[in-house]
């Protein structure tokens, strides 16, 4: 009798332990992953966008693991938080072009960040996690597994001499340096690519880590006059034709950049253009010459 109580004690504090501990699928894993997970938006200068790309913040104290290719020839950066702040100067620490990952710093503190987990030992089969900033729909979380531990040279464009994680999370274009996370919500790969059979690929974090203790500290471009795309629906071409054109002359929003002189060239006029106060707020599209 004594030990059947006792049994029974024991599976009472399983079933305990068991009710304590967060399950797989739960909704606070993936909101914790979205709190530490940016945008980062590249310019080519004079707040011109080139690619919007996503990070992963690994250390409180502002440091984050994203794509260095989508920062290898920005002009400008920027850094959008999902509280919603944001930084538009950015340090680069350390770069691994082989595996196409850089580490940036930010001035940030006590901001959320993901434990770094053991990529290296995933099993096929498990479950994993993606959260990315793509198609323009920012924060997007996605569920799969993990599929194989790879060498990159199997994989066309991906180079060599380093192994990946293929998973079946959905990913699309913006995806690139966002987290790949397990059940636990631990960081086990930084996100690179994905290819036409619908297969995604990561780094594992364990692979990079030394770049967050990087010495490079190279100044990126100041980013506060990239502004995301905006979501407005372009008008239907029926909709355009049948519009009258006094109307549509009236409601653009192009700003033709040219210059008659010598001394100031278009990118001159340009530059000082979008330093004025008021100018995001104004939603213009910029022109610098006619045909």
């Amino acid at each position: 009798m004594r030990l059947r109580i006792i049994g029974v004690v024991l599976l009472f504090a399983s079933f305990l332990r068991a009710q304590n501990t967060v399950p797989p699928n739960s909704p606070d894993v993936l909101a914790h992953v979205s709190e530490a997970t940016a945008i980062i938006l590249s310019g080519e200068g004079a707040g011109r966008l080139t690619s919007i790309s996503t990070g992963v913040i690994v250390r409180s104290d502002g440091i984050l693991l994203t794509a260095y290719h989508a920062l290898k020839n920005a002009r400008e950066v920027q850094v959008r938080l999902k509280s919603g702040e944001v930084f538009d100067r950015a340090v680069l620490l350390g770069v691994d072009e082989r595996r196409d990952v850089a580490a940036v710093k930010i001035s940030a503190s006590n901001l959320p960040s993901l434990a770094i987990g053991d990529g290296q030992n995933t099993r096929p089969g498990e479950i994993a996690y993606a959260v990315t900033n793509s198609g323009g729909l920012t924060w997007s979380a996605t569920q799969g597994i993990f599929a194989a531990m790879r060498m990159a040279d199997e994989i066309p464009g991906a180079g060599q001499g380093y192994r990946v994680l293929q998973f079946t999370a959905p990913i699309a274009h913006g995806a690139s340096g966002g987290p790949l996370v397990d059940a636990k919500g631990s960081l086990v790969g930084i996100i690179t690519q994905s290819n036409a059979q619908g297969a995604a690929f990561a780094v594992p974090v364990e692979s990079v880590t030394g770049l967050l203790d990087g010495t490079l500290h190279t100044a990126l471009g100041d980013g506060s006059a990239l502004q995301l795309p905006s979501d407005q629906p372009s008008p239907s071409s029926r909709a355009v034709a049948n519009a009258d054109p006094k109307e549509l002359l009236r409601t653009a929003k192009t700003a033709v950049i040219e210059s008659r002189t010598s001394f100031f060239t278009p990118e001159t006029l340009e530059r000082e253009f979008v330093k004025q106060p008021g100018y995001k707020e104004l939603g213009l599209v910029l022109v610098k010459d006619l045909p």
